[in-house]
């Protein structure tokens, strides 16, 4: 009792401020991007053949395509519900993976994927070693780094990382991985550098909520080579989280099928309980973050300048 009275008490506090991201709701629209941006979409906590919203979810991304297409999906993670695929050649590729993001406007899309803990529980060789099945699939490890540049002549960093872990592991087992994500930040000049993993560093959800060891290694390094922003799943919601005094902004985006009840605290400035997915635009100057629900209709909007 006395930890939802103190959720109670966040909630109230959190919402009787102006936050800065707009969470009037509206059908989504071509004109909220701008035209030059280079668009992307985040889902996680999706695979379910096609069950517990996720299907709906799928409709809206393609819906939302057709207006502006993404260059890639990006996926936070448990693509494959309950315990991972077994193989390459696992049913569930096509009842969770190819029959459901099918639409005529993103069924050729590429998916940058991380793992999940749910991953964990299979064969996570075998997510890697289907992007040789089925190029759209893009995972050359379970993690790696991939650098762009955008049309509007943009770089940007992406580092998808092993968050499971990172996690669960201490900091000398994963002395490997610290290592790589290290020289990675280190060394990339991009104006944008964006971080992937699925377990939230804050998350305001009573399931699972903050990742300590995240906090512990991973925050100060983001804060450190100048990471704008910091994407995941795990808690089956949407959210804004962002620490007071902190220069990274970090989303939670693991609404793609089953929901888990939402809440708030000190650090959040968007979270619901509402199946969706999140689309990033990213121009030379500013990156804008709209959540998007199962029926199309924006239900929060988020713009920051590439320093705050």
């Amino acid at each position: 009792m006395k930890y939802l009275f103190f959720l109670l008490v966040c909630f109230q506090v959190v919402t009787s401020f102006a936050l800065p991201g707009d969470t009037t709701q509206m059908p989504f629209n071509a004109s909220f991007v701008p035209k030059d941006a280079f668009v992307f979409y985040v889902i996680g906590d999706w695979g379910r053949k096609g069950k517990g919203n996720q299907r709906p979810v799928a409709e809206a991304m393609n819906k939302c395509a057709g207006m502006v297409a993404p260059e890639f999906i990006m996926s936070t993670g448990d693509n494959f519900y309950t315990f991972g695929v077994k193989s390459t050649k696992d049913k569930l590729w096509k009842k969770s993976y190819e029959d459901v993001y099918n639409g005529a406007n993103i069924s050729k899309t590429p998916w940058y994927p991380v793992l999940g803990n749910h991953d964990h529980y299979g064969n996570q060789q075998a997510e890697i070693d289907y992007s040789k099945v089925n190029t759209r699939w893009h995972m050359p490890a379970d993690h790696y780094a991939e650098t762009v540049t955008a049309k509007n002549g943009t770089g940007i960093t992406f580092v998808f990382t092993n968050s499971e872990p990172l996690v669960h592991l201490s900091a000398e087992a994963n002395k490997s991985q610290w290592t790589w994500m290290d020289s990675v930040l280190k060394q990339s000049s991009s104006t944008w550098k964006l971080v992937v993993g699925h377990h939230p560093v804050y998350s305001s959800n009573p399931m699972h909520g903050d990742s300590p060891p995240l906090q512990e290694q991973l925050k100060p390094m983001l804060e450190k080579y100048g990471v704008q922003a910091y994407f995941c799943g795990h808690d089956h919601d949407l959210q804004h989280q962002q620490p007071k005094g902190s220069p990274v902004d970090y989303f939670v985006s693991g609404a793609g099928s089953e929901l888990r009840p939402s809440a708030a605290y000190e650090h959040t400035l968007f979270a619901k309980s509402k199946a969706g997915f999140a689309l990033v635009a990213i121009t030379k100057d500013k990156m804008l973050v709209f959540f998007i629900d199962k029926d199309g209709n924006v239900i929060y909007r988020y713009e920051r300048d590439r320093k705050l």
